[in-house]
């Protein structure tokens, strides 16, 4: 948190009211949000929230579309993604600098020399752009020295707050003999379900919440900003999202119910940490432990789960937990028999599965558990089909980072076939996405994963769909054109577009798959017929292209 007397050095990237819809630390797929979304009308002005000097323009089709990073004199950077405007002498280095190299995607470092601002100092205005589904401007503070993102609500910001969290359900764990969480059962807060004491068997308990903060003036259902359980008053565990450097925050999902997230796509934060490394805010002692609890024989123990927003409003669950093992009827569920599996990876030791058609190799950091891996080997000659399907345990367990996975072709691949061979994952629609795949000396193919599932070795010989959405063949009136691209296997595009034989830019939206063009100054003369060209390429080389003829 920064001391008070910087917080007035610090102005707000948007004019009025600041609307929150996504908190800094909130939950997402196998990350956590690393800053504020504040809801705007598109083209509403956005402003340097402190003098500094533009250091880097990032444009692409995905991500956070239009950027500006802005690097301040005390150390800190900010962030403003989702752009749809760029102030006039930003575009114009990034225009010329896009048509210079042929591309839309563009990401430029500058100097402190290049565009110095002021506090204040409008630089573009809110956009839709990127992986956004709906208009709001990203904002995000981080330490230049180590890009870290840091809670933007300790700049000062006035956002009235005095509404409390809402506790909706709370998960009791059982961990097993072996210390992994077993039985199970949730309470429903909202409903009141939650009985004065919780009888289990176990001698070792956890429990998760599902919370939600809300801001006074909206509707939305944002992430929390902090939570402890104390059992007799003492803090056995606690967080706050104060700062959360990127490369932890993939440990998001050792730190929330993985299972209930993919399964259910709910949300609970776990009270207990499964591994050390997860707990990225002890950068010092706080009193905490890991979380898990012990059970005194049969003694009853006064549990209190509290939950924070950053103004300081508290949520607390209430609750006696006593171990009860003769007691059956309000016993937690027996876990269920274990599945069948034919290898036991443990936890923080490197793993080599081989088979022969199959090789997945994980490092040591991979697993938050050890892990019973199932593994079922599909025979399927199906056309299109190049190796049999390899089911890698299931897609409910995490794999923390990446793992090197390997498949070998039932039969040699022809040489002309082998640009367009990819190692494919299945989904719940039994359509296979890309995961790519380059070709080793021995003859299988090598890629890297980011989660179990099922794989196959894959041809892709279809080329890209290029649809018209708006391209008349009279555009005297329009502002420009757009086509939609269509590229069901997914993977890495690459497009080009010409008018009469001369490269133009193709803005390109990664969620919608929309190519278009907006007519800016003479580069496509008015009052003339002229010839547009496409050509779209996927990662596999399939190619297709578009003409057609216009007049402007």
């Amino acid at each position: 948190m920064l001391p008070s007397h910087l917080y007035a050095q610090y102005t707000p990237p948007l004019r009025g009211p600041l609307l929150v819809t996504g908190t800094f630390g909130e939950l997402r797929s196998d990350h956590f949000h690393g800053g504020l979304d504040f809801r705007a009308a598109v083209g509403t002005p956005v402003y340097a929230v402190r003098e500094g000097f533009v250091s880097r323009i990032k444009i692409t089709g995905g991500g956070y579309g239009q950027a500006i990073y802005i690097d301040h004199p005390d150390g800190k950077r900010s962030v403003y993604g989702h752009l749809e405007v760029l102030a006039p002498e930003l575009l114009d280095t990034i225009r010329s600098l896009q048509y210079a190299r042929e591309t839309f995607e563009v990401d430029l470092s500058l100097g402190a020399e290049d565009f110095p601002v002021t506090a204040g100092q409008r630089i573009g205005g809110v956009g839709n752009r990127g992986f956004s589904f709906g208009p709001h401007l990203h904002f995000e503070i981080r330490e230049s020295a180590t890009d870290a993102p840091l809670n933007p609500l300790s700049l000062g910001f006035t956002i009235p707050d005095t509404r409390t969290p809402q506790l909706r359900e709370l998960k009791l764990y059982e961990f097993t003999e072996e210390g992994e969480p077993g039985a199970t059962r949730i309470f429903n807060l909202l409903e009141k379900e939650l009985p004065d004491t919780i009888r289990v068997r176990s001698d070792r308990v956890g429990f998760a919440l599902k919370a939600f903060d809300r801001q006074n003036v909206m509707p939305n259902w944002n992430g929390i900003y902090g939570a402890r359980i104390l059992v007799d008053s003492v803090p056995v565990f606690s967080f706050t999202y104060d700062r959360i450097p990127y490369e932890k925050t993939e440990y998001l999902n050792a730190l929330t119910d993985y299972v209930e997230w993919k399964r259910n796509k709910s949300w609970y934060y776990l009270l207990f940490a499964r591994v050390p490394e997860a707990m990225f805010w002890k950068s010092v002692p706080d009193g905490s432990g890991t979380g898990v609890i012990r059970l005194p024989g049969n003694n009853p123990v006064a549990i209190s789960a509290v939950v924070r927003d950053y103004a300081g409003n508290e949520s607390i669950a209430r609750f006696i937990v006593q171990r009860d093992r003769s007691s059956v009827s309000s016993a937690a569920p027996a876990t269920p028999p274990d599945l069948p599996f034919q290898y036991f990876l443990p936890q923080g030791e490197a793993s080599v599965i081989d088979t022969g058609g199959l090789r997945l190799e994980l490092g040591e950091d991979a697993l938050y558990a050890p892990l019973r891996f199932r593994y079922v080997r599909l025979v399927d000659e199906s056309a299109g089909y190049l190796s049999d399907t390899h089911q890698l345990q299931d897609e409910e367990t995490p794999l923390h980072g990446s793992g090197k996975l390997t498949l070998q072709p039932r039969a040699p691949i022809p040489e002309r076939l082998r640009d367009k061979v990819y190692i494919g994952r299945c989904g719940k629609d039994g359509k296979f996405s890309s995961v790519g795949g380059e070709w080793l000396p021995d003859g299988g193919m090598m890629t890297r994963i980011k989660g179990f599932g099922d794989f196959a070795m894959l041809l892709d010989t279809l080329p890209p769909r290029i649809r018209i959405e708006r391209f008349g063949t009279d555009l005297r009136r329009a502002a420009g054109f757009s086509l939609l691209i269509d590229n069901d296997e997914g993977g890495g595009l690459t497009y080009r577009g010409t008018v009469d034989d001369k490269w133009v830019l193709m803005e390109y939206d990664a969620k919608s798959g929309r190519l278009s063009h907006t007519f800016e100054g003479k580069l496509i003369a008015a009052g003339s017929s002229h010839r547009f060209e496409l050509t779209v390429s996927d990662s596999r080389g399939n190619e297709a292209r578009f003409e057609r003829t216009f007049r402007r």
